[in-house]
């Protein structure tokens, strides 16, 4: 994968860049990143899958990377990413793929699975569980929950500010993000209040506390891309988080595809546990742990995430 030799695709008077590997003929793996990372994140995935003989087709999302970056907030709803998924598999030809995403990535992921299941081999999800439509706004949940310092709500609450804040220093923001995680850590409203997380790292000095998940190198690349297209674009998929919700009332929360869901052992905000209740709305479900594993589970244990999927698709026949 040469990430800096992307292939674009149109859509919606927008460039995507997409970054395809692999035999044009194997059976395809459509990858979706998640926040706040680019198509890169899945460079330790892209060869396990290109050498076990699948096509890979990571891209930036809109918004990220070298993909285009309009600033208005409509531009990132569901439907439109859902739509941009489509417009991919539509320009390489591609009838249907095994859908990959992590983080965000799996958001879209689901929403994939259920507006284009035509186009779909098969799920695999990082992270992300698929849930069920909330009872009311997600937002106020998140609000009720954890207060006003919530990233989703301070994302759209405070915009203007918080975009100056992480375009403030790009390269501490990914040194204070990209580190794993010790066992036993369970989410607080604290851990959720990112913007002030983040002033009080720069506040500190921006210490290099706890283990990085990325080298230099690598944390180099996020940071080029967000000093080039900045913060914005990314928070604007959380400012759609209310108009999504009252998009998915029309849609069936049955996942009708052979999915992986895997969960690593240690992330906080999305643990384990909370993939509980997809027995219920994903019948042919597999759930793997990935041990001693945060969030940033493709940096963090690569041979695990890889070896994981590719066992998976071997005994699925994908």
């Amino acid at each position: 994968m040469n990430y800096n030799d992307p292939t674009f695709v149109s859509c919606d008077g927008f460039q995507l860049a997409t970054y395809p590997d692999g035999p044009e003929t194997a059976t395809p793996v459509l990858m979706i990143h998640g926040w706040p990372e680019l198509a890169y994140s899945w460079q330790t995935t892209v060869p396990a899958l290109r050498d076990a003989g699948y096509r890979t087709l990571p891209y930036d999302l809109l918004g990220y990377g070298h993909s285009d970056a309009p600033k208005a907030v409509n531009h990132y709803g569901i439907a439109n990413l859902v739509g941009h998924v489509e417009a991919i598999l539509d320009h390489y030809g591609i009838q249907k793929a095994i859908m990959l995403g992590h983080d965000w990535g799996g958001i879209i992921l689901w929403h994939v699975v259920r507006m284009l299941k035509q186009r779909t081999i098969a799920a695999i999800s990082i992270s992300t569980p698929h849930v069920g439509r909330a009872p009311i706004d997600p937002m106020a949940i998140f609000e009720k929950r954890y207060g006003k310092n919530h990233y989703f709500v301070e994302f759209r609450d405070r915009t203007d500010a918080v975009e100056a804040l992480f375009n403030s220093n790009p390269d501490a923001f990914f040194r204070m993000m990209f580190r794993t995680s010790p066992d036993g850590v369970e989410l607080t409203p604290e851990l959720t209040e990112l913007p002030r997380r983040f002033a009080d790292y720069l506040a500190a000095g921006a210490p290099d506390n706890g283990k990085m998940v990325v080298t230099p190198e690598q944390r180099a690349v996020y940071t080029d891309a967000y000093r080039k297209n900045g913060f914005l674009p990314g928070m604007n998929y959380y400012r759609n988080t209310t108009a999504n919700w009252e998009l998915a009332k029309g849609l069936s929360t049955q996942i009708e595809v052979s999915s992986l869901m895997i969960s690593p052992a240690n992330d906080f905000f999305l643990p384990p546990s909370v993939t509980d209740p997809m027995v219920k709305t994903v019948p042919d479900l597999t759930r793997v742990t990935i041990p001693n594993c945060g969030h940033w589970a493709m940096w963090d244990q690569p041979e695990a995430v890889n070896t994981t999927i590719l066992d998976w698709l071997t005994d699925r026949g994908f």
